[in-house]
């Protein structure tokens, strides 16, 4: 099989351009599957993805051409890229490169990295849009989702197939046994000893670590965080709660608040602040942050949302995490699993961590890691669906 990867890599940082990394580095020495990539880049960093611009249009052409040059040069017959999700300007994106490619390939293959075009197409679109998007984007080959949530969403351009295919990480932390979990296990240790009325004060580190931005729950993180620690000092506890939150922040007005909400007093204590920014975390700043963590919260509502990497890299480092009962983030959690909250629940956050204070992984999170997200369980997902292809 030779197969044309037609999507972007880092920079920019982001869940989509990791998962293409990742893709690449699973396949790149396979011998059954002959990699081509077109690093398709149209956005110089966060700030600059869901904007249009006449440079952005002269890349896609740039990068359909070189596209089209590999199909002519080497015989490259599948066709394999990130649709958008359902925000015009992407789709439009969209159209361009399927009317300039696809006449030269099979059938594309999409591998969906947040929420499809479907529900656009059926609630957002013009009929005029629906009719184009269905011609230009309808019938794929392939339709790769992140969970069984989005078959519904994918099924909606008729596609041949539908596979689930969640998303992976590399294993941060191979050391976990022998390093990271007698840590965690000792400031659990202090931690409980703090909370029912021990005099050493401790610090239960809760970290966020996503694209600042409301909708991902960001500020339920802090409403969260300074209603606990009243909770605590109105015990009488030596135990508080810091917010780590590391990440770009989408808006400039959010930003603003935020840092206006850092000021508030309910947000620092005798001790010092409550919620700490530590701006972007390279992979040094990251690991470093997960390794003082002791749980892990993304209280998201984002409507894109699809399967956060940095909930796979939480599970990871065996971290306790709160998440939502938003679209596929239940599916990543096993049954009944008690960390999970309501959408816009500062209060049921709190509640949460409460529970969480003093304990480590008792859900065995590090080991669903390892069982459903590893890169290796990734690579065999994405070989198989693809190879399917050539035995059709």
């Amino acid at each position: 099989m030779k197969l044309l990867v037609f999507a972007h890599v880092p920079p920019p940082f982001h869940g989509q351009s990791f998962m293409v990394q990742q893709l690449l580095d699973e396949l790149r020495d396979d011998e059954t599957i002959e990699i081509f990539h077109v690093d398709s880049r149209l956005s110089r960093d966060i700030d600059d993805i869901a904007s249009a611009s006449p440079r952005k249009l002269l890349l896609i052409f740039r990068y359909c051409l070189k596209a089209i040059w590999l199909r002519l040069r080497h015989g490259v017959n599948y066709f394999y890229c990130v649709p958008a999700p359902g925000l015009r300007n992407a789709v439009y994106r969209d159209w361009i490169v399927m009317m300039l490619c696809r006449p030269f390939f099979r059938p594309p293959i999409f591998h969906y990295q947040a929420s499809g075009v479907g529900s656009w197409l059926e609630t957002g679109a013009r009929p005029w849009e629906r009719w184009v998007s269905r011609r230009l984007l309808g019938r794929p080959m392939l339709s790769i989702v992140l969970g069984d949530y989005y078959h519904e969403d994918a099924a909606r351009l008729s596609p041949r197939n539908i596979v689930t295919v969640p998303n992976c990480s590399p294993d941060p932390c191979p050391d976990y046994d022998t390093v990271l979990q007698p840590a965690q296990q000792s400031r659990a240790k202090a931690l409980g000893q703090a909370r029912i009325g021990g005099e050493s004060p401790a610090t239960f580190r809760v970290l966020y670590l996503s694209l600042c931005y409301r909708d991902k729950g960001l500020f339920d993180a802090i409403d969260a965080v300074a209603e606990l620690n009243a909770r605590l000092q109105a015990k009488r506890s030596a135990a508080r709660v810091q917010l780590d939150v590391a990440g770009k922040f989408y808006l400039a007005d959010e930003e603003a608040e935020f840092t206006r909400r850092l000021g508030q007093a309910e947000l620092n204590d005798a001790h010092g602040p409550l919620v700490v920014y530590h701006g972007f975390a390279d992979e040094p700043k990251k690991r470093d942050l997960f390794a003082q963590a002791d749980a892990f919260v993304l209280a998201s509502y984002y409507e894109f949302e699809a399967h956060p990497v940095s909930l796979v890299e939480a599970m990871a480092h065996g971290l306790p995490i709160i998440a939502t009962r938003w679209r596929i983030l239940p599916e990543l959690f096993p049954s009944g699993y008690e960390g999970l909250v309501d959408t816009k629940s500062p209060l049921q956050i709190a509640d949460r961590l409460e529970g969480f204070l003093g304990r480590t992984d008792e859900a065995g999170l590090r080991d669903r890691f390892l069982q459903h997200f590893t890169r290796r369980a990734f690579g065999e997902k994405i070989r198989a669906a693809l190879l399917a292809l050539e035995n059709e």
